[in-house]
């Protein structure tokens, strides 16, 4: 059980297209995915695989951003076991499964998995 990395940092947009544009032209990052069903877009830093997600869908849980596990499930069966708190409890998402956890001070650490993806980032 052990966070990898941080897997993407979320900012929620009005309007994807021209967020996009920012993120392409203002910011330098290379568009890596798009989730059309889900109104999401992921761009990569030119030296890491870290990604900014933006998207505009406002059931999207707080906090907006995520770190990458392994395996979500097994982390937080693991993680269950320290006496530590699952404070949402693993669900699908676009890359494999989500959850958030608690840290003793009750800090929400989400975490992400990327099982649908045989463990590694997806690109169009």
């Amino acid at each position: 059980m052990e966070l990898l990395k941080i897997d993407s940092v979320m900012f929620r947009v009005s309007n994807l297209e021209e967020a996009a544009k920012f993120y392409r032209e203002v910011l330098g990052l290379k568009k890596a995915w798009r989730d059309s069903q889900n109104a999401m877009m992921g761009f990569i830093f030119p030296e890491s695989d870290s990604e900014i997600v933006i998207h505009s869908n406002s059931d999207i849980p707080t906090p907006a951003f995520s770190f990458l596990v392994k395996d979500v499930e097994n982390f937080c069966r693991d993680y269950r076991k320290t006496g530590n708190k699952i404070l949402t409890e693993p669900f699908e998402v676009r890359t494999g499964k989500f959850a958030i956890v608690s840290d003793p001070d009750g800090n929400a650490v989400p975490i992400i998995g990327l099982t649908k993806f045989g463990g590694h980032p997806k690109y169009d």
